[in-house]
């Protein structure tokens, strides 16, 4: 079988040729690259949002007990 023949079958074969990433993929094959980067920003903001909330106790507690000491002083 020559090259020439080869070619011959496989334009009787193949529908269309797509180029670019994922050109070849089922349509929920090129969704997933999508939905896996849509998770990892969310983690990430997740987790700057927790730390966010955490610093911010960790301040608050910290002047309260602050204001709590300066109140039990001036108690007499």
């Amino acid at each position: 079988m020559t090259d020439k023949t080869k070619e011959e079958e496989l334009r009787e074969h193949v529908r269309a040729v797509r180029e670019g990433h994922g050109a070849n993929c089922s349509s929920i094959g090129s969704v997933i690259d999508t939905l896996f980067v849509a998770q990892v920003a969310a983690g990430a903001l997740l987790a700057a949002v927790a730390a966010a909330l955490a610093s911010e106790s960790d301040s608050d507690s910290a002047s309260d007990s602050d204001s709590d000491s300066d109140s039990a002083s001036e108690d007499p």
